[in-house]
């Protein structure tokens, strides 16, 4: 009953953050379905995303996805709870590449993958991703000292300059993985990528975990 209730919920909160730019709504019948190319690749770079550094997990664990996150996203919260039953299931077998991607309709979303990549500069990263979803992200601006805090940020300065500062590295790094979000042609958040295949949407913990198995070498 507690499974089938999770899905239903992912299922009305995906309604809230599954919105491409231009309005389409993407329900969990699509997932897995490898976007679209015009080259003979069908999906480019996916190798290179399963690399990339930004993880919470192991580097050399046999499991390993790409999360599309947004902040301010509720089915991406959702989700969160869901990775979280993995995570204790397979324990250090898991690595999870986080990618930022703000949604437009969501107006501190933006700001909070910023905030996530400084406190990532100063190696806290899972400690500030694990604080911006547990943080009701209301209003017209984060709540910087809280998070700060809660996240045990070393140099507070530093991170402050960091969040107001667009030439810094940090703005840039999420506006990367913005556009490499926009090739992969994702109409929302949670994007989720495992091996070469990726959707938009969760999924329940024993989908999940049968779909990495299924990647692994």
């Amino acid at each position: 009953m507690r499974s089938i209730l999770t899905g239903r919920i992912l299922d009305v909160t995906l309604i809230l953050c599954a919105l491409a730019t231009t309005g389409a709504v993407v329900s969990r019948s699509s997932l897995f379905q490898k976007p679209a190319t015009d080259g003979a690749t069908r999906f480019p770079g996916w190798k290179e995303d399963l690399a990339f550094d930004r993880r919470i997990g192991p580097a050399s664990a046999p499991y390993r996805l790409v999360v599309w996150t947004d902040y301010q996203c509720p089915a991406c919260k959702q989700f969160e709870q869901i990775l979280s039953v993995v995570r204790a299931q397979l324990k250090d077998s898991l690595a999870v590449v986080y990618r930022y991607y703000p949604l437009p309709m969501h107006p501190l979303a933006f700001r909070a993958a910023v905030a996530a990549e400084c406190a990532r500069e100063q190696g806290r990263f899972e400690a500030m991703h694990t604080t911006l979803f547990a943080t009701e992200l209301i209003g017209d601006s984060l709540p910087v000292t809280s998070l700060i805090s809660h996240s045990q940020i070393p140099n507070q300065s530093t991170f402050r300059r960091c969040l107001v500062d667009s030439t810094m590295a940090a703005t840039v790094a999420v506006r990367t993985d913005m556009a490499r979000a926009s090739t992969l042609n994702l109409r929302g958040t949670p994007g989720v990528q495992i091996g070469d295949h990726i959707a938009t949407g969760g999924m329940l913990a024993p989908e999940l975990i049968t779909a990495l198995r299924a990647t692994r070498p």
